[in-house]
């Protein structure tokens, strides 16, 4: 069987056995690695954008009075000893998370990649734990995807481990130089870094990313105008703006009438472009125009949004009072602060000894 024609019944499994679809099991990464291999990056898109709430033995939660009830969360009937699952270890949630974004990139869905490659380079280290070689690959492809969605180096979330900051920008800094020059005015300069450091790009596999980045670095040097202009004329963005292909201007104003156009079609510009000689263009203001029944639809989708939210949290809160090691924690936290040493870090409730999803680096 090809590996594109696994992926639906794969996919309809798991959605069988956990409708909800946000606890991760080894089928999640099964799934995965055969949308990668296969390249089919839509056929799995109803499983892999699912928030990820729970993992297989993460919580002994309460026993169900029975085995059909629907209203059971899937940790109490999809685990290792039922055999729905495998245990996971923390470099194969990793792989999951990194497999996951890295499909969305090949969706060109640029946001949900990058909240999937966050979820790895913000993956929770112990102590002096060393970087995983998986985390510092989603650091990598996470600076790309940011220079895609924000045109600049994109900050670090505040819960990075402090020490997996210090790795990636030592291991990953080609990235980081890129970005810094992502934003500087001229274009030979940063196609003189891609080119410096294109055979560790292709080391990488990052090659496609890296072209896109190319392409929009003249495309963010356009937008960024929006910031100073209301209306600019054509020959005014031409003498002002470079491609990064070639390091200089295009070679005409027709090019740049191509480029402009191309991106006012693709919705990457909110702007108009007269028919005027020559043409001007004419900046939107910021945010988009919502009709009222595209608003009356976001509102409907924010508010079942925030209902499920709810839901998990409440259901979340009843497995942590049947989860032992919380208990244990607990009642250790209950101790110290009654001694007058309360306020410790309210992470650390984990066991020392919990191996498959907290431990260290792969």
């Amino acid at each position: 069987m090809q590996p594109a024609a696994a992926i639906p019944p794969l996919r309809d499994a798991i959605l069988r056995l956990q409708p909800a679809g946000n606890l991760l099991t080894s089928l999640h990464l099964n799934l995965a690695q055969l949308t990668l291999e296969s390249r089919a990056y839509s056929l799995p898109v109803e499983v892999l954008d699912r928030d990820i709430l729970y993992f297989p033995g993460s919580s002994s939660g309460p026993k169900p009075r029975y085995l059909c009830d629907l209203s059971i969360p899937p940790t109490s009937y999809i685990t290792a000893n039922t055999q729905l699952t495998q245990k996971l270890k923390s470099h194969e949630v990793l792989e999951y998370f990194l497999l996951t974004g890295m499909i969305f990139i090949g969706l060109r869905e640029w946001e949900k990649a990058r909240v999937w490659l966050e979820n790895a380079i913000t993956y929770p280290l112990r102590g002096d734990a060393p970087t995983s070689r998986i985390m510092v690959e989603a650091y990598k492809k996470w600076v790309l995807v940011g220079l895609l969605i924000e045109g600049k180096m994109p900050n670090l979330p505040r819960w990075t481990s402090n020490n997996a900051a210090k790795q990636f920008h030592i291991i990953a800094k080609p990235y980081d130089a890129l970005a810094e020059l992502f934003v500087q005015p001229s274009a030979a300069r940063f196609k003189a870094e891609v080119d410096f450091a294109s055979n560790i790009f292709r080391t990488d596999f990052n090659v496609g990313l890296i072209l896109n980045v190319v392409e929009a670095f003249q495309q963010f040097q356009i937008k960024n105008l929006g910031n100073v202009y209301t209306k600019i004329s054509t020959p005014e963005i031409h003498e002002l703006t470079e491609s990064a292909g070639s390091g200089t201007q295009l070679a005409n104003i027709q090019q740049l009438e191509t480029l402009v156009s191309d991106m006012i079609a693709n919705g990457a510009l909110r702007a108009t472009l007269s028919s005027d000689s020559p043409p001007v263009l004419t900046f939107a203001s910021t945010g988009p125009v919502l009709s009222e029944e595209a608003m009356a639809q976001e509102l409907s989708q924010a508010g079942q949004r925030i209902t499920t939210l709810t839901n998990e949290i409440k259901q979340t809160d009843k497995l942590l009072t049947h989860d032992k090691d919380y208990i244990k924690y607990y009642q250790k936290y209950n101790k110290n602060k009654d001694g007058g040493q309360g306020g410790q870090d309210a992470m650390d409730w984990k066991d020392e000894d919990e191996e498959d999803l907290m431990g260290g680096a792969y």
